[in-house]
């Protein structure tokens, strides 16, 4: 079979595979070393595999990978995650719209920790909604912050999907980690006028609700401390260069364990179930960069990247249509299936037709997971309206579609401002020292 013909075959089997919900790193994985042994031969394709799985484990740059996973489980354990939305709660829940800012910033936290969109979704659907609800929120509002703040998470340092980007294009994390900076002041702020503008147009509803007492808002404020001072303390060292992206991550671990410690809130138990998530976790992860590396062996094989790369021949010199059309892709996409998988699909296509197009990698990589994320709450079928349909079943998904319209809105504006001022995202890192 011709090389190309089998990688494109290879590529719509990857994809049917994961839409039948087979695991990703199975899915990629097996069609890499199928499609490898039919290009070079059973022997080659598992010599090639003996060497993948080596290289992918003893990678410098992924020991990074399971110290940030152990500092998320850590936080977990500890109750930061679990304050946080409560904290948040007291001290603005009494304003106009209070509530659904406060479940934007604990669903950005709670993301950062997990890691996962669908996840902090379920979970923050579980927490933020029935107290939004309580309040007199209207449902639509409360609905969309819920399943936008569940796409922030991903973003904010420390992101395993950024790491896995990172490694599968060959480029600079603690670079990565620096652009994230501009994208997500904008979010925060965009995110912020979605929930205002509709309540001051009236097409919300949100009650004021009584002001927390003094003694509350202080105690409030005190659990705050830590998890503000422990981010601002790990992102501070990578941001002025004191800290390399690997030294983040083990301080991060190291000053979270110590938190849990002398707070009292770490118990042995706690110790040995983060350690035991963390070791699931890497496991999984470590597993899908192997099926995607041998993916990757496997398209580069069939030539089916530069092919692509010269179909887009004519539009190299224009750089702005090949953003749309990989932005238009991207949300598609993003109806069908998890952002991870999203990545580790399209990176191997995308990044030589970015290269090629003279798109700053660096940028291209805060992009890529930009809109992966838009594509989970981009109506009617992104995962994120699913899974928060599944876990709160009340809820019309016509209300879930009117209620994320602002949020998609906001990201249709960040990914436009990023596209027209790129230096957003890239001044950071090329700038920093």
């Amino acid at each position: 079979m011709d090389g190309l013909l089998l990688g494109g075959t290879g590529f719509a089997v990857a994809i049917v595979m994961i839409f039948l919900e087979v695991p990703v790193a199975v899915a990629l994985g097996l069609v890499g070393v199928l499609g490898t042994g039919l290009i070079i031969g059973t022997g080659g394709a598992m010599a090639v595999g003996a060497t993948t799985v080596w290289d992918s484990i003893t990678n410098y740059t992924l020991t990074m990978l399971p110290l940030f996973v152990l500092m998320g489980n850590l936080a977990a354990q500890s109750g930061l995650s679990a304050r946080l939305y409560q904290s948040m709660a007291v001290l603005i829940g009494h304003r106009r719209g209070g509530l659904a800012l406060a479940t934007i910033g604990a669903s950005a936290g709670f993301g950062m920790i997990s890691g996962s969109s669908l996840a902090t979704t379920a979970t923050m659907g579980r927490i933020a909604l029935p107290e939004m609800q309580a309040a007199g929120y209207s449902r639509a509002l409360s609905a969309g912050s819920v399943a936008a703040g569940g796409t922030l998470g991903i973003l904010i340092p420390p992101s395993t999907v950024l790491v896995i980007y990172a490694f599968i294009a060959e480029q600079s994390i603690r670079e990565l980690l620096l652009a994230t900076a501009g994208p997500i002041v904008l979010a925060v702020t965009l995110y912020c006028l979605a929930i205002w503008v509709p309540l001051w147009a009236g097409w919300s509803k949100a009650p004021e609700r009584a002001r927390a007492m003094g003694a509350e808002r202080i105690a409030a404020i005190r659990e705050l401390v830590p998890p503000l001072g422990i981010f601002g303390l790990i992102m501070g060292g990578l941001y002025s260069g004191l800290f390399t992206a690997n030294e983040t991550a083990a301080i991060g671990a190291t000053v979270v364990l110590l938190y849990g410690i002398l707070a009292r809130r770490l118990s042995w138990e706690g110790f040995f179930d983060a350690a035991m998530d963390t070791a699931l976790t890497c496991g999984a992860l470590y597993l899908v960069l192997i099926g995607a590396n041998l993916f990757n062996f496997f398209l580069a094989l069939s030539g089916l990247p530069f092919s692509l790369t010269g179909l887009f021949a004519g539009l190299l010199d224009q750089p702005l249509l090949v953003i749309l059309l990989m932005l238009g892709i991207y949300l598609v996409l993003g109806t069908l299936m998890d952002s991870l998988a999203m990545l580790l699909l399209t990176v191997p296509l995308f990044v030589p037709i970015a290269q090629s197009a003279g798109i700053d990698l660096v940028w291209f990589g805060i992009f890529a997971v930009m809109v992966v994320e838009m594509g989970l709450i981009t109506p009617p079928v992104g995962m994120n309206l699913f899974v928060l349909k599944t876990t709160n079943p009340e809820i019309a998904m016509v209300e879930l579609w009117r209620g994320v319209m602002p949020f998609v809105l906001a990201d249709l504006i960040r990914v436009g401002l990023i596209i027209a001022l790129p230096a957003i995202v890239t001044w950071l890192p090329h700038h920093a020292f």
